[in-house]
Order: structure tokens, then C-alpha cells, then sequence
């Protein structure tokens, strides 16, 4: 978990990934040895995309094939496990693999995403029906602009959804009207930038920007914490808020 979101925001920032070592082991060695302990797709699709971080083929990881792997999990309605979250990481994983946008997997997978828009217009982990967050809509929003999706009114919706969401801090929350914090921040810059808009110029009522949130959390080692009132998972934050601060939507590369 944490060492691909590291291959992610490291090669994000502009870091070869690969390049990266500690005592003679590197990030991406870390990661072939710890590909015979991945359980489910979401570890697939995570691992595809630090390894497409790392400039290495998924498609021959420590003897697996990670991307066969993971279409095996898609579903007789086109998603993957029924949810809207790992639905929207193949699309990513896919895309990094090199597939175009109108590949059949991501095509159809991206229908399916359309048809789980909520009735507030966000989107939940799971199908239609549960609540929504904005870490999910931002997945589901990149994932629609990765498969060339045109629906305007999704696309919009989704948009407006993530805008209204902004806290006076200019963070995000996970859900509308919680507390800010820098994941689902970072998550919102990165719909935000799909969408086509400037997340520098996105204030809720004369509040920072996003980006302004997440620099604020600064912390003295170098990590972002995770919000006011926490410093959790530093690695794992810090990762997520690399990409957005970099400007960069999935996948990554």
C-alpha cells in the first residue's frame, strides 16, 4: 500500500522511482517482492500503477501478469468487484498499460461509472445508492475524462459536486460537512484539474485555495499532514498530496 502510493507521488514530483534506494534495495524491488502477498483487485490495480510509476511492464512483475490479473475481477456488467471506486482504478490501470480510451474494458467500465451518479450528483465507493464522498467522485471523474467519456451533464454534475464540498479552509472532507483533511484534498485537486479547472482559483468564500490547504500542512520533516488535528499515515498522505501538488491526474507516469 504505502510503497505504491510512494512509486506514484515520487514519480509525480518528477523522482524516478526506480532510482530510489535504501541500503542497496530499491522501490521497485520492494515491490517485486512483495507481489506474491497482493489480495484482490484493488491491490492489482495499485501495484499495475506503481509499476507503470516505475517504468516497468505489468504485464511480467515478479512472474505475474498482473494486468490478466485483474480483468479476471470484471463483472458480467462491466465493473470490477461492483464498485465504483475499483471500477474507476482500471480505467487507470488500463490506460497505464498503454490501452487507448476506446478499448472495450475501459469503454464499457466507464458506462457502467456513469450509471452510479448519485442523485446529489457524487459518487459513492460502492454502486449507486450509497453515499457519496469526494475521494470516489474525484476517482470516478478522472476515470470518466481517462476513458473519453462526452456526457456533459455527468461530467458537470460530478464538477459541481466536488466545488460545493470545499470547506472555508479551503480543504476538503471526505464527506460534505466533515472535517478537511489532505487525501480527499489532494483527491479533489486532481478532479478538479480533469475537469479542466484551475484549482488555484477554486475558494469557497474567499477561503485559500485547495492547493493552498494542502501546502499549509507542511509539516517540518517535509511530510503533509493528514489535517489539522492529525499527522497519521505521513507516508501515505504525503504520496496523495505529491501528485496533487505536482498537478497530476492518473494515471501516473
Amino acid at each position: 500500500l504505502y510503497t505504491a502510493w510512494t512509486a506514484m507521488g515520487l514519480a509525480a514530483a518528477g523522482r524516478d522511482p526506480a532510482s530510489v534506494r535504501r541500503d542497496g534495495h530499491s522501490v521497485l524491488e520492494s515491490l517485486r517482492g512483495e507481489v506474491s502477498t497482493l489480495q484482490g483487485v484493488g491491490d492489482e490495480e495499485r501495484t499495475i500503477l506503481a509499476a507503470h510509476a516505475c517504468g516497468a511492464s505489468a504485464y511480467s512483475f515478479a512472474g505475474h501478469d498482473l494486468v490478466a490479473e485483474m480483468l479476471r475481477a470484471r463483472e458480467s456488467d462491466n465493473s470490477f468487484d461492483n464498485q465504483v471506486n475499483l471500477t474507476a482504478f482500471a480505467i487507470f490501470a488500463l490506460r497505464a498499460v498503454g490501452h487507448s480510451a476506446g478499448y472495450g474494458a475501459i469503454r464499457e467500465a466507464a458506462g457502467w461509472i456513469e450509471r452510479q451518479q448519485n442523485s446529489d450528483s457524487g459518487f459513492s465507493f460502492g454502486a449507486r445508492g450509497s453515499s457519496s464522498d469526494v475521494d470516489d467522485t474525484t476517482a470516478a471523474l478522472q476515470a470518466l475524462v481517462d476513458a473519453g467519456a462526452h456526457d456533459a451533464r455527468v461530467l458537470g454534475a460530478a464538477t459541481d459536486y466536488l466545488i460545493r464540498s470545499q470547506n472555508l479552509d479551503g480543504g476538503f472532507p471526505q464527506q460534505y460537512g466533515g472535517e478537511s483533511n489532505a487525501q480527499s484534498t489532494a483527491w479533489a485537486v486532481q478532479g478538479l484539474i480533469a475537469s479542466g479547472h484551475n484549482p488555484t482559483a477554486v475558494r469557497r468564500r474567499g477561503s485559500r485555495s485547495p492547493v493552498g490547504y494542502l501546502e499549509s500542512l507542511l509539516a517540518p520533516g517535509g511530510s503533509i499532514r493528514y489535517s489539522r488535528t492529525s499527522a497519521q499515515t505521513p507516508v501515505w498522505v504525503t504520496a496523495e498530496a505529491l501528485i496533487a501538488l505536482a498537478g497530476k491526474t492518473f494515471p501516473v507516469g
